[in-house]
């Protein structure tokens, strides 16, 4: 497997990029509202027509974060693998895992914005 990664530069330095920024958007909201939350609800969705849409506590927010950093890490092994098979597919599989953690990343910010 180890090969195959370093075989496959551009597509493993995307999705380390991938993970590296779910991961890191998770653990910035996490600790960030950890210190300040408590028993407190935390706004999790907003919607300019009818308000506050969406309520829940610091698990919710690291049940998201556990979940998207995993999809993110087996988008990797996809991605890899891919990769051997047809180049094309491989970076379309590693730039759709950036997109989704990019959008992973902001979902992060807009929740500690609100909180």
């Amino acid at each position: 497997m180890v090969k195959k990664i370093i075989k496959h530069k551009e597509v493993g330095f995307a999705c380390l990029a991938a993970i590296v920024i779910a991961l890191g958007g998770f653990l910035w909201a996490f600790f960030r509202l950890m210190n300040s939350a408590g028993n407190v609800p935390l706004v999790l969705h907003f919607n300019d027509v009818t308000g506050i849409t969406d309520v829940g506590s610091l698990w919710v927010i690291a049940s998201m974060g556990i979940l998207g950093t995993a999809v993110t890490v087996i988008n990797f092994f996809i991605a890899v693998e891919m990769e051997e098979r047809d180049r094309f597919l491989g970076k379309v599989v590693a730039a759709a895992s950036v997109f989704f953690a990019v959008l992973l990343f902001i979902s992060f910010a807009a929740i500690l914005g609100m909180n």
